[in-house]
């Protein structure tokens, strides 16, 4: 006989079944089982990427640049960016002993091929970047974090910076790509320099040079690569004789770096007169094929200042035998002297500027006119998609 304490009530029994069907029925309603993704275990990165070696640019301008110097020559022009405050700065080489000597950090030092330099041979050059992509890119991305656009730097008479040019081009347009740059191929800009007069006469340099300039003609023409700037150092050396040797490299570089930063610079200047802004320098930039820098020093005494812009620009300008005319941008700055801002007519300036659209054919040219504490006038010229 069961106890009446411990018996089954039916009516009870029928509740606590009935709670549990509804509860069940609810929790199909409401409480949907949803799988688990793998990609709740990840945060959504920041837009903004940052230089794993925790590294900013010191220089004020309107562009963040990330610079790539290859080769001997190319690694002297990457120093001189980063004594400008270019610190996403990369020095690549084959040999150790031309990395050593370079004023930049060591993690910012990359060593490709397995021999100790290339021997002015370009397809071991080429190689030795090729095999060597991923740490490249992995090494860009550790040094720049995120970056606007990328200067490569070489000289075209070497083994490894010639040679490694066409990979490392695709390289950093693969890395702006991923950075959902939309113009990733015309971003990455080249600064190219010539051999000496001296260096001209070995044969190796020689073929060197020429077959870097076919390799490199199709590309630029059919806009595939942003502006070149090609750096005449035969020219640059009529230009800067008596200059002693161990001061010679780094007078030439400095100016080319300088005269880059200089443009930066003053687009993020305001002037009173007219601005040479972000959106001038941006848009002269944009244009693909040859491009040049110059600096012109001047006296400011009236028409005057016309005839001898005139005058020195193809004599100035970092490069010659192009044909200016053939341009499609162009930025022209002219600094002047504050006191003779007071006395010189705005006609004679635009005079100026007028020669200077001349020398330059039909391109757009941007204008900038600026105050400066310096004597005289210097007109800073900058023309970019020369045929």
């Amino acid at each position: 006989m069961v106890d009446d304490y411990d018996a089954i009530d039916p009516l009870e029994e029928a509740r606590v079944e009935g709670k549990a069907i509804a509860e069940k029925a609810l929790d199909k309603t409401f409480g949907i089982s949803i799988p688990n993704i793998p990609l709740e275990e990840f945060e959504v990165p920041d837009a903004d990427i940052k230089s794993e070696l925790g590294l900013e640019n010191s220089y004020q301008g309107s562009i963040e640049y990330g610079v790539i110097g290859c080769g001997q020559a190319g690694g002297r022009i990457a120093r001189s960016f980063h004594q400008q405050g270019y610190k996403k700065c990369l020095a690549i080489n084959t040999a150790k002993a031309d990395l050593n000597p370079l004023d930049i950090p060591e993690n910012q030092k990359l060593k490709i091929g397995d021999a100790e330099g290339s021997g002015k041979d370009m397809s071991k050059g080429h190689q030795a970047a090729k095999d060597s992509y991923q740490r490249i890119l992995d090494k860009i991305k550790s040094t720049f974090g995120t970056v606007e656009k990328i200067i490569i730097c070489i000289g075209e008479g070497g083994g490894t910076g010639a040679g490694s040019l066409t990979v490392l081009i695709k390289i950093c347009q693969s890395y702006l790509e991923m950075l959902g740059n939309p113009n990733y191929l015309t971003d990455v800009i080249i600064i190219a320099a010539l051999p000496t007069s001296g260096e001209k006469k070995s044969q190796t340099i020689s073929t060197n040079l020429m077959l870097i300039q076919d390799r490199m003609k199709e590309i630029v023409d059919q806009g595939l690569v942003g502006p070149m700037f090609i750096i005449d150092n035969s020219k640059i050396e009529s230009m800067y004789r008596g200059i002693a040797p161990a001061k010679f490299w780094p007078t030439v570089n400095d100016t080319i770096t300088g005269l880059f930063q200089t443009f930066n610079y003053l687009s993020t200047q305001e002037s009173e007169y007219t601005s040479f802004d972000a959106e001038d320098y941006k848009t002269v930039l944009s244009a693909p094929g040859h491009a040049v820098l110059g600096v012109t020093k001047v006296e400011t005494k009236g028409s005057e200042i016309s005839i001898a812009l005139q005058e020195n620009f193809k004599k100035t300008i970092l490069a010659a035998g192009m044909d200016y005319k053939t341009a499609r941008q162009a930025g022209c700055i002219l600094a002047v002297n504050n006191a003779d801002l007071d006395t010189i007519v705005m006609e004679d300036l635009n005079y100026a500027f007028d020669a200077f659209n001349t020398l330059v054919g039909g391109a757009d040219v941007h204008r900038g006119l600026y105050g400066a504490a310096q004597e005289g006038t210097r007109a800073y010229t900058l023309v970019t998609g020369i045929k």
